[in-house]
């Protein structure tokens, strides 16, 4: 008799941490998105076809610098969360997805992501010092950032802008999260471009 309930409890104990284990939540992994093909802006011709363009460095804050995603519960509390990751890291992605948009909206294949090869003289360098990627799901995210361009190999920085930007969250998930900030990120892209266009006039 003592067996049989020793056995019952030893069951019960089982069960119990496989209901537990069960009960984990699976860890989702999130990128940023980069503009569909077809997005080109009409600078080709004016532009010259041999422009080439580095992206990069790009700073980010600490507080961004990990792989769980970060959101903002206020204006002085974050929120960080161990099942909803980068699938890469912040960072490189950041500037992987800028690179691409340049490279969709211009249009021109020589675009390069920091550091590049030495055989590789951009005709401009975008450097970006990122304050505020973040946001909160289901409202909004921010994007503020002060970025320059700068001439022929290091040798004039011709612009220095500071930019916020502000995109809605359509869906109360991650996912839609992670969505708006691609938005951001296709806007930060746009107004970059706008400003290569403006000084290649």
């Amino acid at each position: 008799m003592r067996n049989r309930l020793s056995l019952g409890w030893a069951f019960l104990f089982v069960a119990f941490l496989l209901a537990g284990c069960g009960s984990t939540p699976m860890t989702k992994f999130y990128k940023l998105s980069s503009l569909p093909s077809g997005q080109q802006e009409n600078l080709g011709a004016l532009l010259g076809e041999n422009i080439a363009i580095g992206v990069g460095p790009v700073e980010l804050p600490e507080y961004l610098d990990r792989p769980q995603i970060v959101t903002r519960k206020s204006q002085n509390q974050l929120e960080i969360s161990e099942f909803h990751r980068w699938a890469a890291s912040l960072q490189r992605g950041f500037a992987r997805v800028l690179a691409k948009n340049i490279s969709t909206l211009l249009p021109t294949d020589q675009v390069a992501v920091y550091p590049w090869e030495g055989t590789f003289t951009p005709t401009y360098q975008v450097k970006l010092n990122v304050e505020q990627f973040d946001g909160q799901v289901g409202k909004q995210v921010s994007l503020r950032v002060i970025w320059s361009l700068v001439g022929q190999e290091g040798a004039k920085v011709l612009v220095v802008r500071k930019t916020l930007i502000e995109e809605p969250v359509l869906t109360n998930d991650y996912d839609g999260l992670v969505g708006a900030q691609s938005n951001a990120l296709a806007t930060l892209s746009r107004e970059i471009v706008e400003e290569i266009r403006r000084l290649g006039t």
